[in-house]
């Protein structure tokens, strides 16, 4: 029998603690360069301040709106049709450092991609909850489910953006494991995609190039390895406790992106492995909570909803960290809740809304 509970208040706790947190290392990140670029060593912190306010008051009406509502077909095409045409009409924008991501809105810009990341949330969590419940099995959500996905994926990977779109496709492939698809169709997928991924990259040089120095960074240490070897020199720098708040060198024009994408080495820089082991703290408890709620959730549908959610944000940050730490080749991908960018926490909020959301309603087991 499913029971009505309060939210989760240390998942509440954990989501609010990373979005101040980012708050703190954006300032400190930034101030530097956004006096230099803007006049005002505010700039970013103010903009990521009313990102995150916007992203409360939708993450709230999230929480508030039953979760079956989510359910109904007209609400998941609608949300999955919408960011979709958005991404493509973002497809049609001047360009910004050579990618076409964003639609500008004035003062503010819109990145269409991480809003569509929700929209695959919803749209996964419902085409394989209907096809487990009706006919018991969620292999036959698979093609479905990967065709969708790979649509949401091409569209991204015009703009060019490989890195979300490897997102998207992490989504899916985990909602399918979670909803008990076996083995051997993950294994047949693979066989698909790896040579088409393969492909993707081999055509792009830049693409190739990025793939060549996360082999040796050092091979071109001013060039396509600058980015990865800043920021190790940074994560070294800050050892144990860190360089202080506000101390990192590296972002005094050394690492590019010190608090969008990169924010997570100025996090080790200043505050040593204390600090990054924090952040770790507070994306663990983001998953088992996530995951927890989904466990627990009444059925399929919300059980894959909170699970999607958590994964989207679990696995972007595990990216991105990876990124950092040059276990991964270099790609644009923002630590939620913690890099600047009001899209990417708008996003991730309404996310965190969903799990929220179900984490109210519990089964008795």
């Amino acid at each position: 029998m499913a029971r009505k509970l309060a939210s989760d208040k240390l998942l509440f706790g954990a989501l609010v603690a990373l979005s101040l947190f980012g708050c703190v290392m954006i300032y400190s990140a930034s101030a530097v360069s956004a006096g230099e670029m803007t006049g005002s060593p505010y700039r970013f912190l103010l903009k990521q301040l009313a990102a995150l306010l916007l992203g409360g008051i939708a993450a709230f009406a999230v929480y508030r709106t039953d979760y079956r509502l989510f359910a109904r077909p007209v609400v998941v095409y609608s949300a999955f049709g919408g960011a979709l045409l958005l991404c493509v009409a973002a497809l049609f924008q001047p360009p910004i450092n050579s990618a076409r991501r964003w639609i500008s809105l004035g003062a503010f810009t819109l990145q269409p991609s991480e809003f569509l990341k929700v929209a695959l949330v919803l749209l996964l969590a419902y085409q394989i909850s209907r096809k487990t419940e009706k006919l018991g099995n969620p292999e036959r959500a698979a093609l479905p489910a990967v065709v969708l996905t790979g649509a949401a994926a091409l569209v991204v990977l015009l703009e060019p953006d490989f890195g979300t779109a490897a997102c998207y496709g992490v989504l899916c492939a985990v909602l399918l494991w979670l909803a008990g698809a076996r083995a051997r169709y993950f294994l047949f997928a693979g066989a698909a995609v790896v040579p088409l991924m393969a492909l993707i990259v081999l055509s792009a040089s830049y693409r190739k190039a990025r793939i060549l120095s996360f082999l040796k960074p050092e091979a071109d240490p001013l060039g396509a390895g600058f980015q990865a070897l800043q920021s190790l020199i940074a994560v070294g720098a800050g050892g144990w406790s860190g360089m202080g708040l506000g101390g990192s060198r590296q972002k005094l024009f050394f690492l590019p992106y010190p608090h969008t994408d990169f924010i997570f080495a100025i996090v080790g820089e200043e505050l040593g492995f204390i600090g990054a082991m924090a952040v770790l703290a507070g994306f663990a408890v983001v998953a088992w909570r996530g995951l927890r709620a989904a466990r627990r959730a009444p059925d399929v549908f919300a059980a894959l909803l909170a699970a999607g959610a958590t994964s989207m944000i679990v696995v972007q940050a595990a990216l991105n960290i990876g990124v950092v730490l040059a276990l991964l080749p270099t790609k644009g991908i923002p630590l939620p809740f913690v890099s600047y960018g009001g899209s990417s926490l708008v996003a991730s909020w309404i996310a965190a809304g969903l799990i929220l959301n179900v984490s109210q309603h519990e089964v008795d087991r």
